[in-house]
């Protein structure tokens, strides 16, 4: 009885070993493009976790003050998918990727050359929750009072 006890309690410890190898193994295997979980990604990175995108796409739904329709096109009523999410129909879509890569460019180009504390960019920098950013109003005209007295 008690060899028996000995050889299950090893059974089970061998196996609870090799599922979490087995885990561990999962964690550090790159998605690659063609197995994938998401399809279509031009700009992001193919290795991107569920969870980044989503956290990625409601960042630029904040920024920009919309929701998932405004670059993903709507399934026909009673698909399994709510969105087409790998259709490039809308232009905003690409405008997207475009601005994806501007701001990248922007902060490892230019921002990570002069910029010591390390601060980027982002679509809420410019953004502040409007599709298309709103410019500040033009500054105040200078009048003779607020000119410097000549010496």
């Amino acid at each position: 009885m008690r060899s028996t006890a000995v050889a299950f309690t090893a059974f089970a410890a061998t196996l609870l070993f090799a599922a979490c190898a087995a885990i561990q193994q999962q964690k550090h295997e790159a998605v690659r493009a063609d197995e994938g979980e998401f399809k279509n990604l031009k700009v992001l990175p193919q290795t991107i976790t569920h969870d980044e995108l989503i956290a990625t796409m409601r960042g630029f739904a904040r920024a920009l003050g919309t929701k998932c329709d405004h670059c993903h096109v709507e399934n026909p009523a009673g698909s399994k998918e709510r969105f087409d999410f790998a259709t490039d129909t809308k232009k905003e879509k690409e405008m997207a990727r475009q601005m994806i890569r501007m701001v990248k460019t922007v902060n490892t180009e230019y921002l990570s050359h002069m910029n010591p504390a390390g601060q980027n960019v982002q679509c809420m920098t410019c953004h502040r929750g409007k599709t298309v950013p709103e410019l500040p109003p033009p500054p105040a005209p200078s009048g003779p009072s607020e000119q410097p007295p000549k010496s």
